[in-house]
């Protein structure tokens, strides 16, 4: 199934060299958007495509696969042929790996003057950090990011959220967006550096501007009054940080004793008495489970949500209703994934995902027919195998 032709990004050709997740999450987001996205894999495909099958299924469904030995200088013509039809080419390599296979911005600018060419990586393609190996964690750590959330008494092995890979493939995909209107105005195509240690930074600005002032985060400063308290089932969350929140609550419960109560008159008596404030509302707490009460609040303005697994999440209307999951088929054709969407609606012409997952090389022969290269010098390269072709082809 094709891209609407009325889809925001339709006609923009994008050469993708990524692999492993932030780089994929950029693209896959430019395909939802209505690009025509030309995943490049090596022989025997991107490594997630058997590693890590639904993490590849959720980044790159929508896309075309080419099969390509870039290590091969005839492969290395071909992707010159690609480059020269296309938009946009993002890679997610360790810095300095592009360039040894002669894939700078220099080359391909000569090439295609109009191309917005984007890097991903761990610490972006300057600074002393450069050429330090990178992985989610890696940076997240070296980032301080990790120090904001995983407690220093944690198990070794608790690692925390992976946000980084998706965070700056988001940032990327942003970043492309801007440099294709920039196009517009000025003709000229863009370098787009992003790095994964900028994006820690970007995610948790606030904290970081809090905690170079010499500030605390509110995000790190308990507060009884916005906690996850326990209900008859289960934790709920509630914040009931201004006055009108916690009377909302006090009527809820049927408890005007605790508005009425000095030990929690203001901020600083509930700072004080945080422990007593915990105990008393969870007493009225345990006499419901947690969505019950959650609704009753929520009528009442006050923010309140049950602390639900993913799996408890995706069964709210809400995820059907905004079509936050996308059914499409894996790379076999044997069964139906759900991966996320886009995220983002528009009243007509939104993104979705046109197709699903590719399999390996499927898209080859089309993608280099479509370059101006004839087909039998792209039988010649399948036999040399420079080229893979999958059944699709």
């Amino acid at each position: 199934m094709s891209a609407n032709p009325q889809s925001p990004l339709a006609g923009v050709r994008v050469i993708d060299l990524t692999h492993a997740y932030a780089g994929p999450f950029a693209t896959f987001h430019l395909a939802a958007m209505g690009a025509e996205v030309i995943k490049i894999e090596p022989p025997g495909g991107d490594e997630f495509r058997q590693w890590r099958e639904l993490t590849f299924a959720q980044a790159n469904a929508g896309k075309h696969s080419v099969v390509l030995d870039l290590k091969q200088p005839e492969g290395l013509a071909v992707l010159d042929k690609l480059i020269a039809t296309a938009d946009v080419l993002v890679e997610n390599s360790r810095p300095g790996a592009a360039a040894r296979l002669g894939i700078t911005w220099e080359h391909v600018r000569d090439i295609n003057p109009r191309l917005i060419f984007c890097s991903v990586s761990g610490y972006g393609q300057t600074g002393e950090l450069r050429d330090r190996p990178a992985m989610e964690w890696s940076v997240q750590a070296m980032s301080g990011i990790s120090s904001l959330y995983v407690e220093e008494s944690a198990p070794p092995t608790t690692l925390g959220l992976s946000i980084l890979d998706p965070f700056a493939g988001y940032m990327a995909f942003a970043a492309i967006l801007a440099a294709l209107l920039q196009r517009d105005k000025t003709g000229k195509g863009q370098r787009v550096d992003i790095g994964m240690f900028d994006a820690a930074w970007v995610l948790a600005a606030s904290s970081v501007t809090d905690i170079l002032a010499g500030d605390t985060p509110v995000s790190m400063i308990p507060r009884p009054n916005s906690a996850r308290f326990m209900c008859r089932d289960k934790r709920l969350f509630i914040s009931f940080i201004w006055p009108k929140w916690f009377a909302a609550l006090c009527d809820v419960l049927e408890a005007p004793d605790l508005l009425n109560d000095p030990r929690f008159a203001d901020a600083a008596a509930i700072r004080a008495n945080g422990d007593a404030l915990i105990a008393a509302v969870e007493a009225r707490l345990a006499r419901r489970d947690a969505v019950e009460w959650a609704a009753l609040l929520a009528a009442r303005g006050v923010p309140a949500s049950p602390i639900d697994s993913i799996g408890e999440a995706a069964r709210w209307s809400q995820v059907r209703d905004r079509h936050l999951l996308e059914s499409v088929a894996s790379a076999d054709g044997k069964r139906r994934i759900d991966i996320v969407g886009s995220g983002i609606v528009f009243e007509e012409n939104g993104p979705r995902v046109s197709s699903g997952v590719p399999p390996l090389g499927a898209h080859s022969r089309a993608a280099l027919l479509r370059a101006g290269i004839a087909e039998g010098d792209i039988a010649r390269l399948i036999d040399q195998g420079i080229v893979g072709a999958g059944d699709a082809d």
